[in-house]
């Protein structure tokens, strides 16, 4: 059976104090919103490459520590991933930024992980290396898992700020914790492959349909468009007639 994956998104939607400084526009980004954002990008990544997830919270509300926890202890989850946005200071905008990676003091497999998910981490959009570190958090320290916390930057820096709203930020840290997560199990990474587009011209398409493989059609669109007394209709069935001759070498008609 593959490895089951817990995933965390840090806080709620309306946890108190977990967001932005005011924008100029008057706006605030709530660190769940990233968070959240990751998490569901995450759990697309790993479930491609066969893993198995389970959101400890699956909704945006805040969920109680012991209860995200108690998810993955029950369900014997093999890792623990809380992802989160950093915050320093009581009020304003400030210059710290940077990436930082947890696990709980001691735990050998979760210094691993920790270590693998962040190289990957860091590998992305240049900005400061924090380390990797030791924390006695909650969902640390109460899991019997390994698990490792991610602060992914610091929303209390105006330019950290627009990189954690930012859809391509928010992408490139899924796709870089999914990437930790196959290299800690030794699976390969499945990449999206986008569909490509080759353009053909018309020219190139001539003669590609066998004439019988048309007339066939035709024949069938003749007998569809027989009983319409509409000359639209009888128009359009000579219309696709000539298409697919066109298409097969024959002369329209």
């Amino acid at each position: 059976m593959s490895e089951l994956i817990a995933l965390c998104d840090g806080h709620g939607m309306e946890t108190a104090g977990k967001r932005t400084p005011m924008f100029s526009d008057g706006t605030f980004m709530r660190e769940n919103e990233f968070n959240r954002a990751v998490v569901a990008l995450l759990d697309v990544h790993l479930k491609r490459c066969g893993f198995r997830t389970l959101i400890v919270a699956p909704t945006d509300i805040d969920t109680p520590l012991r209860t995200r926890t108690s998810l993955a202890n029950n369900a014997k989850a093999d890792l623990y991933i809380s992802v989160h946005a950093n915050a320093v200071g009581a009020v304003g905008w400030n210059t710290v930024r940077g990436i930082e990676t947890f696990h709980f003091p001691g735990s050998v497999k979760g210094k691993k992980a920790a270590e693998i998910i962040h190289r990957h981490l860091i590998a992305g959009s240049p900005m400061p290396n924090r380390g990797v570190k030791e924390a006695d958090f909650q969902v640390l320290r109460e899991t019997v898992m390994p698990a490792v916390l991610i602060e992914c930057e610091f929303m209390t820096n105006l330019e950290g700020a627009k990189l954690l709203l930012s859809t391509a930020y928010r992408s490139e840290c899924a796709e870089e914790l999914a990437r930790g997560i196959c290299e800690l199990y030794d699976r390969q990474f499945i990449s999206v492959v986008e569909p490509v587009k080759i353009p053909i011209k018309i020219e190139e398409v001539k003669s590609k349909m066998k004439p019988e493989d048309a007339n066939k059609i035709i024949s069938f669109l003749s007998a569809s468009y027989a009983i319409a007394q509409d000359k639209a209709s009888r128009d359009e069935n000579r219309r696709l007639a000539n298409v697919l001759r066109t298409a097969s070498g024959q002369p329209t008609q």
